[in-house]
């Protein structure tokens, strides 16, 4: 038994040059018999997990060398069974979420498909079969509200096409019966079959394969010379169509999801721009100190001094009374080169959210341009993202909502490394109060942590302890240029000034992105 993605299975005969291949996806479930070519010609996403694997395991020990015993069609039903010693596959092929389920001693053990179980399978109904149902209940379910759908719970094995055609008026009961007593196996396509790309087959309604050619039929008709050939072009033409449709929408998913992250990226660096106050005003406070030439001392920490510029004016400087003029100007100074460089940094990382945005974008309308997997897989490769910090050695790597990066240390000696080689002075570092836990350090080279930020990263040492059983966890958080580190091993440490924060442990994964 081969896997054939989440939805098939195709079963090798033995002493037999084909395969029976059996598919619960929706358009193209059922049983088709496959020559070996054919099957390696059909694609199918590769790397199927979760349900679907434990599914497959399953059916591969319950089908195993087993001797296929029949494969039956229930009358009046569009369900399949096909028995194997003592394991039975039921195979139910009608409406949006068909199924395949192998059943052991009248127990359901496995499924593939959306649907839910195949097994206990519809009692036998030969009056509905399309050459025993009533004229009248055909006439009764014309008229209904929605007569294609009323159609098909009065003669199943219509299917959706022919009752659709029916319902339209395209061909009448009596001229349908007479062309179902003589069938021909007919394909429709939207073109000539050698030049459909991928993305042609991924349109609903793109290929059907109907028993008889009707009246009125738009597209390319192809007559195959054999209904296992026809069968085998439909299936191949059908998961070509859903493999495309399925990574198309994949693809634009992932990027209008980075999208959207990169949006509100922009938004948050635009209010962190905002709030930044501009360093002139600062240069201005440091000259007019150097220029009072006076003493600074006051008990309040403030002074009052003329304004060099506009000696109208005086300015109300903060001061440390314990420095002089000079120390307290150079302490402005370089709070006004601090936030220069934290504006350059922020309206860095502003241009490159917009190129990314831009790149993004154009990603987008690319994949919704192409026609073919080729071009999909081209198309939705992003191009070379800018290089980005990287959590050291072991540690883990988060981003905060507002994108600041969260590392986490695993053991004592990866803790003691991430405090006192990795973070900065004024990296902010938290750790869960009087329980042992990981050290965490929460990158603030702008000096633009926002609570939010601080209570996110609160949140992951919580969880990182001893504390994450318990609802609510206090967190110690400082600058590191406040801690020290302590005697008695590495990652023990002594704090000379920080702040308690209380919060709820959270797990960070699936919450908070992560950086590998």
């Amino acid at each position: 038994m081969r896997p054939a993605g989440a939805d098939a299975v195709a079963l090798e005969l033995a002493g037999e040059r084909h395969e029976l291949w059996l598919d619960a996806a929706p358009g193209a479930a059922g049983a088709y018999l496959l020559s070996r070519a054919e099957r390696r010609a059909i694609p199918v996403t590769e790397g199927t997990g979760g349900p679907a694997h434990q599914a497959l395991l399953h059916l591969r020990k319950g089908l195993a060398g087993q001797r296929m015993v029949s494969i039956d069609r229930i009358p009046g039903e569009r369900a399949l069974l096909l028995v194997a010693g003592p394991a039975i596959v039921a195979l139910r092929l009608w409406g949006p979420a068909p199924c395949l389920t192998l059943a052991v001693d009248d127990t359901a053990r496995a499924s593939l498909g959306s649907g839910p179980p195949a097994w206990p399978p519809p009692a036998a109904a030969p009056e509905r079969e399309w050459s025993s149902v009533d004229a009248h209940r055909i006439d009764v379910a014309m008229r209904d509200a929605s007569p294609a759908r009323a159609l098909r719970a009065a003669c199943p094995g219509l299917g959706p096409d022919l009752a659709r055609a029916l319902a339209e008026g395209a061909v009448s009961w009596s001229a349908l019966k007479a062309r179902l007593a003589t069938p021909e196996p007919t394909l429709v396509l939207r073109g000539p079959l050698e030049s459909l790309r991928d993305a042609d087959l991924a349109a609903p309604g793109a290929i059907t394969f109907l028993p008889a050619p009707l009246p009125g039929l738009e597209g390319t008709i192809v007559r195959p010379a054999s209904w296992r050939e026809a069968a085998a072009t439909f299936l191949s033409l059908r998961r070509r169509g859903g493999l495309f449709r399925a990574r198309r929408a994949a693809a634009v998913e992932e990027i209008r999801r980075e999208t959207r992250r990169l949006r509100v990226l922009q938004e948050h660096l635009a209010r962190d721009l905002a709030g930044l106050p501009f360093a002139d005003a600062l240069r201005r406070q440091a000259e007019a100190l150097l220029a009072s030439a006076g003493s600074v001392a006051s008990a309040s920490g403030e002074v009052e001094v003329p304004d060099p510029y506009d000696p109208d004016v005086r300015l109300r400087i903060g001061v440390d009374p314990r420095l002089g003029v000079a120390a307290n100007a150079d302490r402005i100074f370089e709070k006004a080169r601090r936030l220069e460089r934290a504006r350059r940094q922020v309206e860095g990382r502003r241009a490159e959210t917009a190129d990314r945005l831009r790149a993004a974008s154009a990603r987008e309308a690319r994949v919704l341009a192409a026609r073919d997997l080729d071009e999909l897989d081209a198309g939705s490769a992003p191009s070379a993202a800018p290089p980005r910090e990287r959590a050291p050695g072991g540690a883990r790597h988060y981003l905060t909502a507002r994108g600041l990066s969260v590392l986490v240390g695993r053991g004592a000696r990866e803790n003691h490394r991430l405090t006192f080689s990795v973070a900065g002075p004024e990296d902010l570092w938290l750790h869960a109060r009087d329980v042992p836990g990981a050290h965490v350090i929460l990158r603030d080279p702008e000096g633009r942590a926002a609570a939010e930020d601080v209570r996110e990263a609160a949140e992951v040492a919580a969880f990182f302890s001893d504390a994450r059983s318990q609802a609510q966890a206090d967190v110690h958080v400082a600058r590191r240029k406040h801690v020290r580190a302590a005697r008695g091993g590495r990652g023990r440490v002594r704090i000379a000034h920080s702040d308690t924060l209380r919060v709820a442990p959270r797990d960070p994964e699936g919450r908070l992105r992560r950086r590998l």
